[in-house]
C-alpha cells in the first residue's frame, strides 16, 4: 500500500469534522471518540504501521486496527441465520469474459465451494459482479447465507483473507445503497465501526465482499430504473476493483431488451467490470437423498420413489427446497402421506394451495385444539379455512406496512380484528391470541426483537395472493376500497400475483369477465402512472387468458413486462393501451383488435400464434423476430414483418420521420451488434476475445472495421494492464447513442459511421 492510498482510507474512517494528521513519520486520527497515533515507516515502496503494537503492513493495520473485521467476523457468525440441514446445490457457473471468453458455462454439484473458488479467483483489475440466479424458493438466500457463515469461520481460522457480507434489500424499489448498507451493519450485525465510504474502501481491498440479496426483477425492469442507477453508482465507485454478489431470479445482461441495459452500462463503461452468472439448479434425487439423510429419515430412496411415483421427478415437492422441507416434516410427522400425496396429484397446477392447506390441516387437528369449553374436546378451535383467512389477513397487514414481520402489538391487533369478524368468544379469541406465534407457517424474525414472519417468503405471497382474492371477492363498493388501498401501495410480486389468479379461478362461482370490469373499476380511481393500474394491469390480462373475451373492451391500462407472454387472448379489444416490452412466446392472439394503443417492443417466437388480429393507429417502436435473430426500428419493416405473421393493419400509426426502405443489413452493423451485446457483459474487450466472439469475421473487424469505430469515436483503446501486447477497447459513445445510431442507419454501416462525424 501507497502513502497516498493509506490516508485515502484512513480519512475515510475518520470521525465527523475530523482529519487525518500527518508529518515526516507519524501519524494521529480521530475515530470513534479515540485518538489513534502511529509511525509510518516505508520499505521496498510499501508503508508499514506501528502504533504501539508492533510493525505490520499498512493494508493489514487497516483491516485489524480501524475496520476490526475479526470482530465482523465474529458477528457474522453468529447472526447471520444458518440454514437447517443445508444442502449444497447443483450449479450452472458462466464466468466473466475476462476469465471465460469462450463463454463456455461449466456445471458442479457443490454450489457452496465453487461460489467461493470463483470469488477468490477475481482479479485486481477488474470489478466483479457475480449473479446467483434461480427461481423463488430455490435457495439463493441459504447459499449466500450459507456462504458468509463459512467464510467467516474461515477468516477466523486465519485460513481466509475477505468475508462476504449478506445485505438484504428485500425488494425496495427505491435504493439508497449507503443507507441500507449502514442500517444493515449497524442493526443486523451489530457492527458500527465502519461508515459507508469506509466500507467501500474496504470493498476495493478485497478485504469486504458485499451480497446483495433482494433484486429481483424491478432490478432491470422498474420504470424510473432507480435501481440500476444505483447499482451503475456503486459499481462506478469501486473504481474496476474489488467483488460484488447480486442474488436475482435473472442477471441483467439476460434480458433481451438493449434500453434496459443501457442505463447500467452507460453508468460504469469507464471502469472495468466484469459479469458472471452462477445458475442454481433445482434439486435432483441426489440432494433430495442428502437433505433427507440429514434429517435421519428412514429410507430417503423409498421416500422419494414414492412420491416420485405420484408426482413426478420434476415436480417442484422434489426439486425444490423449501417445499422439500415442508414435505419432509410431512413424511415423518404423518401417517397420511400416502393419501396427502393423491391430493396433490389430483390438484394439477395448483398443488402449492392444497400443499399448503395440507399443512395446516395437521396444524388444525394435531395442535389447535379448542379448551375453551364450549365445544367438545378435542375440537378443532380453527378450520383450515379460518386458519387460511387468520395468515392472509397477517400477511395483508405486512403488506400494507411494507414490512416482512409484524411485531407483537400488530400481530395482536391483527388477531382481535379476525376474532371479531369471525365472531370467536372472548376464550376461543385468547386461545388464538396465544398460539398465533407459535404457528407452523410462523417463526420468530431476525429483522425486529418480539416479531413474527413466515417461515419463507413463498408462503407469505402465497397468503398476501389469497388475501387480496378475499378482499376482491364480493365486488362491492367496500371491496372496491379495500382493493385500491392494497394495490396501490407496490407491484404485486410474481408469485403473489399467481396466488390471487389460481384463488379467484378456482372459485366456480366467479364470472372471470365480471372480475374484470370491476378491476377496470378499481383502475380508474388512480392515476395512470400508479402501482394500482400497474396490478390491475398485470390482474386482467391473467384473467382474459384462456377464456373467451366476447368483446370485452379494455381501455387506457399499462401493461408491463412480458405481459403477453404465453397467454392466450380471444375477442378481447384494447383501446388506448400501453405495452412495456413483452415476448410472444407461447402467446396465442385471436379475434382481438388493438385500437391507439403503444408496445415498446414485441419479440415474436417460433411458438407465437396469431389469427385475426388487428392493429388500428398502434405503434410499435421494435420488433424482433427470434427465428431470424433479427431486431428492426424502421417502421415499415415492422409492419411488413408483422402482417407476415397474421397482423392485419387497418390503419397504419403515422410515422415521424421519413420512413426507409426495407434492407438487409450489413455485414459490419450485423458484427457491431453482436459487439454491443457482448460489451454489456465485460466493459473492457481484448482483441482475442473480439476474434473469439466474431469468428470467422473477427480478423477482417479488427483489421478493417475497428479502425473506422476509432477514427469515429465508437470505440476507443485503452491501456492493457495485464501482460501480452494485444490491445484492448471500450464504447467510445454511450450505449443508447450508438443503438440509436444502429437503429437510423437501417443496415447502412456507412450511414452509421455519418451519425459520428
Amino acid at each position: 500500500m501507497q502513502i497516498t492510498e493509506f490516508k485515502s482510507i484512513v480519512a475515510t474512517f475518520a470521525d465527523p469534522g475530523t482529519e487525518l494528521e500527518c508529518d515526516a513519520t507519524s501519524f494521529a486520527v480521530s475515530i470513534n471518540a479515540e485518538i489513534i497515533t502511529g509511525k509510518i515507516t516505508q520499505n521496498f515502496g510499501d508503508i508499514y504501521v506501528d502504533d504501539g503494537n508492533g510493525r505490520m503492513p499498512a493494508s493489514k493495520w487497516v483491516v485489524t486496527r480501524l475496520a476490526r473485521l475479526e470482530l465482523l467476523a465474529s458477528r457474522l457468525r453468529e447472526t447471520v441465520p444458518a440454514t437447517e440441514h443445508f444442502v449444497s446445490p447443483a450449479v450452472t457457473l458462466l464466468q466473466t469474459l475476462a476469465q471465460q471468453p469462450d463463454e463456455q458455462a461449466s456445471k458442479s454439484c457443490d454450489g457452496l465451494n465453487v461460489a467461493l473458488e470463483t470469488l477468490n479467483k477475481h482479479g485486481p483489475l477488474e470489478t466483479m459482479v457475480l449473479y446467483v440466479t434461480s427461481d423463488a424458493g430455490e435457495g439463493k438466500t441459504s447459499l449466500i447465507n450459507q456462504l458468509a457463515r463459512q467464510q467467516a469461520q474461515l477468516f477466523l481460522d486465519n485460513k481466509a483473507d475477505w468475508l462476504l457480507v449478506p445485505i438484504p434489500l428485500g425488494g425496495r424499489h427505491f435504493l439508497r445503497f449507503d443507507d441500507i448498507t449502514v442500517g444493515v451493519m449497524q442493526n443486523r450485525y451489530r457492527f458500527s465501526f465502519l461508515y459507508y465510504q469506509s466500507f467501500l474502501a474496504l470493498v476495493k481491498m478485497g478485504v469486504i465482499v458485499p451480497a446483495f440479496d433482494g433484486f429481483e426483477e424491478m432490478f432491470v425492469e422498474s420504470s424510473s430504473g432507480e435501481a440500476l442507477s444505483a447499482m451503475g453508482i456503486l459499481v462506478g465507485s469501486l473504481d474496476s476493483r474489488g467483488a460484488m454478489v447480486v442474488a436475482a431470479r435473472k442477471a441483467y445482461f439476460e434480458f433481451e431488451n438493449l434500453r434496459t441495459q443501457e442505463r447500467l452500462f452507460d453508468t460504469i463503461k469507464g471502469y472495468s467490470v466484469g459479469f458472471g452468472k452462477l445458475e442454481l439448479n433445482r434439486w435432483e434425487k441426489q440432494q433430495f437423498i442428502d437433505y433427507c439423510t440429514k434429517r435421519s429419515v428412514d429410507d430417503p430412496e423409498q421416500l422419494y420413489e414414492r412420491v416420485s411415483e405420484r408426482l413426478d421427478p420434476k415436480h417442484a415437492l422434489l426439486t425444490r427446497a423449501v417445499l422439500v422441507k415442508r414435505l419432509v416434516d410431512v413424511a415423518t410427522k404423518s401417517d397420511s402421506l400416502d393419501g396427502f400425496l393423491d391430493q396433490l396429484q389430483k390438484s394439477g397446477a395448483d398443488f402449492f394451495s392444497t400443499f399448503v392447506r395440507g399443512l395446516i390441516e395437521r396444524e388444525a387437528r394435531e395442535k389447535w385444539l379448542d379448551r375453551s369449553g364450549e365445544k367438545e374436546v378435542g375440537t378443532p378451535l380453527l378450520t383450515v379455512d379460518e386458519h387460511c383467512e387468520l395468515l392472509s389477513q397477517i400477511a395483508l397487514e405486512m403488506w400494507t406496512a411494507k414490512v416482512g414481520y409484524l411485531k407483537r402489538d400488530a400481530l395482536e391487533f391483527t388477531t382481535d380484528f379476525f376474532c371479531e369478524v369471525t365472531r370467536k368468544n372472548t376464550f376461543q379469541a385468547q386461545q388464538v391470541r396465544e398460539r398465533i406465534r407459535g404457528h407452523a407457517m410462523l417463526i420468530p424474525s431476525t429483522n425486529a426483537p418480539n416479531a413474527v414472519e413466515f417461515d419463507h417468503e413463498e408462503f407469505q405471497l402465497y397468503f398476501l395472493g389469497e388475501g387480496i382474492a378475499r378482499q376482491l371477492r364480493p365486488m362491492t363498493q367496500r371491496a372496491k376500497v379495500e382493493v385500491l388501498n392494497t394495490f396501490r401501495r407496490s407491484a404485486i410480486p410474481e408469485d403473489a400475483m399467481q396466488a390471487m389468479v389460481r384463488s379467484l379461478t378456482r372459485d366456480g362461482t366467479l364470472d372471470r369477465q365480471s372480475v374484470v370490469k370491476f378491476l377496470l373499476e378499481v383502475a380508474v380511481l388512480d392515476t395512470q402512472a400508479s402501482y394500482t393500474h400497474e396490478n390491475a394491469a398485470e390482474l386482467v390480462i391473467r384473467l382474459l387468458s384462456n377464456i373467451k373475451g366476447d368483446g370485452i373492451s379494455i381501455p387506457n391500462l399499462t401493461f408491463g413486462h412480458d405481459a403477453l407472454r404465453d397467454k392466450k387472448i380471444t375477442g378481447v379489444i384494447f383501446k388506448n393501451c400501453f405495452f412495456s416490452t413483452t415476448s410472444l412466446d407461447l402467446a396465442e392472439v385471436s379475434s382481438s383488435e388493438f385500437i391507439d394503443c403503444k408496445f415498446t417492443q414485441l419479440r415474436v417466437t417460433q411458438s407465437t400464434r396469431l389469427s385475426g388480429v388487428v392493429f388500428d393507429n398502434c405503434t410499435v417502436d421494435a420488433l424482433a423476430l427470434t427465428v431470424r435473430n433479427h431486431e428492426s426500428w424502421n417502421p415499415a419493416e415492422i409492419q411488413q414483418l408483422l402482417e407476415g405473421v397474421g397482423v392485419t393493419f387497418r390503419t397504419a400509426a403515422p410515422a415521424t420521420n421519413a420512413q426507409l426502405p426495407v434492407r438487409e443489413p450489413d455485414e459490419e452493423i450485423v458484427a457491431l451488434q453482436k459487439l454491443v451485446r457482448y460489451f454489456m457483459r465485460s466493459t473492457h474487450m481484448s482483441e482475442s476475445v473480439i476474434l473469439m466472439k466474431l469468428s470467422p469475421r473477427g480478423q477482417a473487424f479488427i483489421d478493417d472495421i475497428v479502425p473506422q469505430l476509432l477514427k469515429h469515436g465508437v470505440l476507443e483503446e485503452i491501456q492493457n494492464l495485464g501482460g501480452g501486447d494485444q490491445r484492448r477497447f471500450r464504447l467510445g459513445a454511450a450505449s443508447q447513442t450508438i443503438n440509436a445510431a444502429i437503429t437510423e442507419a437501417n443496415g447502412d454501416f456507412s450511414r452509421f459511421l455519418a451519425r459520428f462525424n
